[in-house]
């Protein structure tokens, strides 16, 4: 019997991904990643240990490969063309996925990527953000894919954010303080410190070295 495992970073999905890089059971993690037909359950524990040591080191040979434009479930998706109108409302809902990066990556995705209204050649316009966009599909994203925009992103925001001479928290406070009468969005100076060093980890996460790897496993 054989346990189907990815044979390469880029095989892997967001949500698998985000399985490895949440889950701690060996079990879990192996029936997250494996295809469903799989009974992992029934396999030896030498087996269920070794495919856990193979995805561990899955989750260490990173690729990134960024697309400006992905199609998932027939619909075309382009990512921010241009950052100078991105709203302090995407900002602020980055901020708060952010907080718990691993569950919510699928819904960071759905703001960096939005539904193509027109396209001409290579450029395009998307459609304007709501904070409603459904997201699930990006949970099927090749985890390379994701890698890449990640990265993309965070350079992108860094240049944009030297040239304005701003920062996300500057922004986000901004906003912050124009709510009437400062409820619904209450501002702490603590809960803007561990959201700078959320961004800060994240970075230097996606700027790692990455490589290729592939597996099999048979009993």
């Amino acid at each position: 019997m054989a346990l189907h495992l990815p044979s390469c970073f880029a095989d892997l999905t967001l949500s698998q991904l985000a399985a490895l890089e949440t889950l701690q059971d060996p079990i879990k993690r192996v029936e997250a990643c494996c295809a469903l037909n799989d009974d992992v359950r029934a396999e030896p524990l030498s087996v269920l240990n070794e495919a856990n040591d193979y995805l561990s080191l899955l989750q260490q040979a990173e690729s990134r490969k960024h697309l400006k434009v992905i199609t998932l479930d027939g619909v075309e998706y382009g990512f921010i063309p241009d950052w100078e109108a991105f709203t302090t409302g995407e900002w602020i809902d980055l901020e708060s996925y952010v907080g718990d990066f691993w569950t919510n990556a699928h819904k960071v995705m759905s703001v960096l990527y939005r539904p193509i209204e027109r396209r001409s050649g290579e450029s395009y316009t998307i459609t304007p953000y709501s904070a409603k966009e459904p997201s699930e599909a990006f949970k099927e994203l090749p985890a390379d894919l994701f890698a890449g925009a990640m990265l993309f992103f965070s350079t992108s925001r860094n240049e944009l954010l030297s040239t304005t001479r701003f920062s996300l928290l500057e922004i986000a406070t901004e906003a912050m303080n124009s709510v009437k009468n400062g409820a619904g969005i209450p501002s702490s100076t603590d809960s803007q410190t561990k959201t700078y060093s959320r961004w800060t980890r994240l970075r230097h996460f996606l700027t790692g070295s990455s490589s290729h790897t592939s597996h099999s496993l048979k009993t």
